[in-house]
């Protein structure tokens, strides 16, 4: 390697390494970490009580109170094939002879369809609409199926689910034919409406910005992840910077290692780390959502979602290019994090220092994360260009805010250089106070009496090397 100071980063990053992963509950942690990431979409499956659809059913009759008001078509249910062969037997019986029935007949299940009101729903229509109009906001029905099964009989608990849910697609087509509606109509009718803000100079470019809810929910999400991602690397550059100055081992090292070699080899060994746990996660993900798929799927959770999410993801300007911004962002903000833990790191001599030097770290996390959190409640085009160009708080706020249309490409460029130039500037920065504190053991000093020591540190370098007389001239 041709610059002198970087020798031995391969030989520090391979020892670091091989440090970390020696350790026996390293390998344990990772693993039960894959194991959680596998067993978390099942066990989310299990809990909500949603059982796998059958193949073959048990049930050869299905006694059917019809209390809705609207007729309904048994050979909705004969088109799925698995109950093509289920006799459909329309009753008036009350809960009490249904009871009887299923008790008694072990291929019987009793089903009773009934309707209500939707309080939720009438109360958000009625706060959302004008108070001129607020009163003829009409009830909004909700249909309910509850279908019945014996105990001891040979009908299962997941066969009874799977004829609920062919019962209520069946419901629903029976109401598009009562009502004389087709299904062309019906997607018309509800397909979703994005509503969007533009000026007219953004409308004119095509360049149109997402709603309040859309951009505080992404720079919400995104601004979490990165607080986990970055919180992450603190603890472990602090740690990793400690060993030596506790084991008394930098001696040692110093003589054929130079400090910011040092330094440099174990933040890249703290990036690896990091970044293989988020992959195990990923890919214990992948695996839990794939077992998940084979035991019934989330295809329920979606309504949910689409009333918890007030946003459309199609909102967003994304496509392939962003995903790559979106990982050069990431990088970005994770590169500034780790340059601010290897300056806190370098200052710490004993484990009780830890939290009080990571003040720095502190002040960039909390600042960058409430202003990615609460900027987009301003709606303010001023607000938004200053947190996306301030380095504090534009690895947090840039990106979402370009993906949302918030500000354009050449601020969003501006923004890049800004966090690669800070991310540069304070790597570089680590790596002189580690070398500056390699042998300091007193308290941590505060972040003025750092730049006091560097620039003495500065100076007395230049002058050993005469490019400055030690006492001024003459």
């Amino acid at each position: 390697m041709k610059n002198p100071e970087l020798r031995g980063i391969g030989t520090v990053f391979r020892y670091t390494v091989q440090q970390h992963y020696k350790t026996r509950s390293v390998i344990i942690f990772l693993v039960i970490l894959f194991l959680l990431a596998v067993a978390s979409m099942p066990v989310m499956l299990l809990l909500s009580g949603r059982q796998k659809e059958v193949t073959e059913t048990q049930i050869a009759s299905v006694y059917l109170r019809n209390e809705t008001g609207y007729a309904f078509n048994p050979d909705a249910v004969h088109a799925d094939a698995r109950y093509a062969g289920v006799t459909i037997i329309e009753t008036a019986e009350d809960d009490e002879a249904l009871t009887q029935r299923v008790m008694n007949e072990e291929t019987a299940a009793a089903a009773v369809l009934s309707t209500g009101t939707d309080k939720a729903s009438v109360f958000r229509s009625a706060a959302a609409a004008n108070k001129n109009t607020a009163a003829s906001v009409g009830e909004q029905k909700q249909f309910t199926i509850r279908t019945y099964y014996g105990e001891d009989g040979s009908v299962t608990g997941a066969d009874a689910e799977t004829l609920n849910r062919v019962l209520e697609e069946a419901l629903h087509q029976s109401l598009l034919e009562s009502l004389d509606i087709t299904e062309e109509q019906e997607i018309t009718v509800n397909s979703a409406a994005v509503a969007q803000v533009a000026k007219v100079s953004e409308y004119q470019s095509g360049t149109e910005e997402s709603n309040l809810d859309t951009h505080a929910a992404v720079n919400m999400a995104y601004s979490y992840l990165l607080l986990i991602l970055c919180a992450m690397s603190i603890g472990y550059v602090t740690q990793s910077c400690m060993e030596e100055k506790v084991s008394k081992l930098v001696e040692s090292l110093m003589v054929s290692v130079s400090p910011v070699a040092l330094l440099a080899g174990k933040l890249l060994a703290v990036a690896m780390f990091i970044f293989l746990g988020f992959g195990l996660v990923g890919a214990g993900l992948c695996i839990s959502y794939q077992i998940a798929g084979h035991l019934g799927g989330f295809s329920f959770l979606k309504p949910l979602l689409e009333e918890i999410m007030p946003f459309r993801l199609t909102a967003l300007h994304f496509s392939g290019s962003t995903v790559v911004l979106l990982v050069i962002c990431m990088l970005l903000a994770f590169a500034i994090s780790m340059g601010l833990s290897g300056i806190s790191g370098s200052c710490v001599s004993k484990t009780e220092d830890m939290q009080s030097a990571s003040f720095l770290n502190m002040f960039f996390l909390m600042g960058g994360y409430l202003g990615g959190v609460f900027a987009p409640l301003a709606e303010s085009d001023a607000v938004n260009l200053f947190c996306s160009l301030f380095p504090v708080t534009s690895p947090f706020c840039a990106f979402p805010n370009y993906t949302c249309g918030k500000i354009g490409l050449p601020v969003f460029l501006l923004a890049l250089v800004i966090q690669a130039a800070t991310a540069v500037l304070l790597v570089r920065m680590a790596g002189r106070v580690y070398k500056m504190m390699l042998l300091y053991r007193g308290s941590v000093p505060k972040p003025a009496q750092i730049l006091r020591m560097l620039k003495e540190e500065r100076a007395a370098a230049k002058a050993a090397a005469g490019k400055e007389a030690p006492y001024g001239k003459q």
